[in-house]
């Protein structure tokens, strides 16, 4: 009997050991994983900044050179957008479909196919300028509400209710598209047209992707019920 004993706690003392054992494991594993996504995340952070750097430095050449007000608005969003990708905060969930991030990324950097004309008349020029400084004025209204939770894959880094995302849910795709299509009226070929036709087929698209992600978020629910237009008040 104290032969069963002994063994019956020894053998419960074992049980106990490995169990602890598992336990350190499994929170160091954790731990290393957090450490692990944590670094992928800065990584990525600085490498996005560096990018919008060099499209500060683009910019500031193209305002310097033509003194036209598009090109500072140009040179104001993307330095916002340089800072806020640099303080970028960490996201609860990412998308991990290989399509939905390709669809993301290549809509982002069509707008870079984009060709200037050499001339065109003031009738249209000016128009175009018009709308290309309210569609920048949106852009920088939602990047600032935005904050640290801009991102180009969906990705849920919080939800955003305030400034321009009080009226739609998706103001920066809106103030590139009214960018965009005033950028067209004055620089009119048919390699212009067949970009924006893809840029603004690709924000459809990426909208519903990140709507999708970002409906297993309660707060959402909610702030889709508030704000129900997704582009153009009281339309779409």
């Amino acid at each position: 009997m104290i032969g069963e004993h002994t063994s019956t706690m020894m053998g419960s003392e074992i049980t106990h050991g490995a169990t602890r054992l598992s336990v350190r494991t499994g929170r160091h594993n954790l731990v290393t994983r957090a450490a692990s996504i944590g670094v992928h995340s800065l990584v990525v952070n600085a490498l996005l900044s560096s990018l919008y750097a060099l499209f500060v430095y683009a910019n500031v050449t193209f305002f310097l050179q033509t003194g036209s007000p598009v090109g500072a608005g140009l040179v104001i969003f993307n330095a916002i957008a340089m800072t806020c990708f640099f303080v970028r905060g960490s996201a609860s969930r990412v998308t991990e479909s290989v399509p939905k991030r390709v669809v993301a990324c290549v809509t982002f950097l069509l707008p870079y196919g984009m060709r200037p004309l050499t001339a065109s008349p003031w009738t249209l020029v000016v128009p175009s300028m018009l709308g290309q400084l309210a569609g920048l004025a949106l852009m920088i209204a939602s990047l600032i509400a935005l904050n640290r939770s801009i991102g180009i894959v969906a990705a849920n880094r919080g939800v955003k209710t305030g400034g321009p995302y009080a009226w739609v849910r998706h103001p920066m795709y809106a103030g590139e598209s009214v960018f965009l299509v005033s950028f067209l009226l004055a620089n009119w070929m048919v390699l212009n047209a067949v970009v924006v036709c893809a840029i603004v087929v690709g924000q459809l698209v990426r909208l519903f992707h990140e709507e999708a992600l970002l409906g297993c978020d309660r707060s959402y629910l909610h702030y889709q019920a508030a704000v129900p237009c997704r582009l153009i008040p009281g339309i779409f």
